[in-house]
């Protein structure tokens, strides 16, 4: 399960949100674009970089990401430019959106940093056996200055110098984003910076929590939609918030909080995504009822597009339910003209709206959190509301909830199951496919549940602790 931390790059991911948010409903935006980023990084050191004005290039770069536009068509303009031509920048057409990238990479913030290369550690001893000397291949090892020394042209990344080291003092260092990534979606550039490959990978978002520098960011559209609150528009704006939004905001705010808070921050409505997890559990199980064949749960974008890249034999087998969140968007635009928001802890979903384009915007609690400050909403010092949706509707929040709630459905029938807990399960489970007969597979990307998505705002045992309360 992740072990969340709130680290730098968080911090100042949070501080520039929560600056455009504001000028956003101060209607400054314009105004503050051009001098955002020396607002937000002031003074003439550098904290981050070798510059202060290389820190300011990276945060003009994130900061156009962060409005919804593309890397490659904005990269080279200038901010003052950007706050030109905000207006159409904000609407969903716009020449400049970034309307199919999930996951871009900011050149300017990548570190190159090596890959695949053994160093030695000061943890060498100089020992007289000198088995990584030995046993190197390439004769890439030499003692010098009582340490052993590897020349990085020679080396060929075997290992075998690692494995023979009795005091673990040569180690591999690993690109975070690469190692991170369970499916090889990430290779590299001519200039050593990353390159995504799309037709492999699932925007699980696990470079985007990996990369120390902040050089991976996701499509955003917090912006676009505090400027469709704001606009007076005969149309209303619902939000519909994720299960795993328990305990987002301290293990005392009550989901009821939550709820009312999203009112008070502009929208004229508010359900729980539990409703739609209980549609789908219903479907589901009558679905596995009929059917002698294995069901995939569909709850999880990643994992159904991990299916339909790298398991394409079982895409027949993906059930037909929509997911929880198209489920109850659907019935929702099937009562009203609406425009929806759908909040959660996911990078996937948004290409998930990408696909279905029946939700209009999401957003993940990271950007609700800046919405909420930036509006003056305090969700600990609400009014508690009452909320919807049943236990096993809840539950879809971490891994196994699905299945439970499908078993529940069932009362009594008896049906094998089996669960994919995130993508490093993913070939051994599928393998195990070939051999053993099972009803349903559950799958989740992200190791834990979607209260470890990348969107999160909390540890996850915060999450599952609030998650537990909820009455059965």
């Amino acid at each position: 399960m992740r072990n969340f931390i709130l680290n730098e790059k968080i911090k100042l991911r949070r501080k520039t949100l929560i600056e455009l948010a504001r000028a956003t409903i101060n209607n400054n935006l314009k105004k503050e674009l051009p001098k955002l980023s020396k607002k937000i990084l002031p003074g003439n050191e550098a904290k981050y970089r070798e510059s202060i004005y290389q820190e300011r290039e990276i945060l003009n770069q994130r900061i156009k990401i962060y409005l919804g536009m593309d890397y490659e068509k904005s990269k080279d303009m200038e901010m003052y430019e950007v706050a030109e031509n905000i207006d159409e920048i904000l609407e969903k057409n716009s020449k400049y959106s970034n309307s199919s990238k999930i996951l871009q990479i900011i050149e300017e913030a990548c570190d190159v940093c090596p890959s695949n290369k053994y160093y030695v550690t000061d943890l060498c001893r100089n020992c007289i056996e000198h088995s990584c000397k030995s046993v190197c291949p390439k004769n890439a090892i030499t003692i010098e200055n009582s340490k052993a020394k590897i020349d990085l042209d020679k080396c060929i990344g075997c290992g075998l110098c690692a494995r023979a080291c009795s005091y673990y003092s040569i180690v591999k260092l690993e690109r975070p984003c690469e190692n991170s990534c369970e499916l090889k979606a990430i290779t590299k550039n001519p200039n050593g910076t990353p390159k995504i490959e799309e037709e492999k990978c699932v925007n699980c978002g696990s470079c985007y929590i990996a990369c120390p520098f902040g050089a991976i960011e996701s499509k955003l559209d917090l912006i676009k939609v505090l400027n469709r609150i704001k606009k007076d528009n005969k149309r209303s704006v619902i939000a519909i918030f994720a299960p795993s939004v328990a305990g987002q905001f301290g293990p005392k705010v009550t989901i009821g909080q939550i709820k009312n808070g999203l009112k008070r921050a502009g929208f004229n409505k508010a359900y729980e995504v539990a409703l739609g997890a209980d549609m789908v559990a219903e479907e589901e199980s009558e679905y596995i009822e009929n059917s002698n064949e294995l069901v995939t749960t569909s709850c999880c974008p990643a994992f159904v597009d991990y299916i339909k890249k790298h398991q394409k034999d079982y895409i027949k087998n993906i059930s037909p339910s929509d997911s929880p969140m198209i489920a109850l968007a659907k019935k929702i635009k099937e009562e009203e003209d609406c425009e929806i928001v759908f909040i959660g802890p996911c990078i996937a979903k948004k290409n998930e709206d990408i696909n279905r384009e029946i939700v209009d915007y999401v957003i993940t609690f990271e950007e609700l959190g800046a919405l909420f400050i930036s509006c003056g909403v305090e969700p600990a010092e609400i009014e508690d509301v009452d909320y919807e949706g049943s236990f096993d509707g809840w539950n879809f929040a971490h891994s196994g909830g699905v299945a439970q709630a499908v078993i529940n459905k069932l009362e009594g029938k008896e049906i094998s199951c089996i669960k994919m807990d995130g993508l490093k399960e993913s070939k051994e489970l599928f393998s195990k496919l070939k051999n053993e007969k099972f009803d349903l597979m559950e799958g989740m990307a992200c190791e834990g549940g979607c209260i470890c998505g990348p969107g999160i705002m909390v540890n996850p045992n915060v999450a599952n602790a609030v998650l537990k309360k909820i009455k059965k």
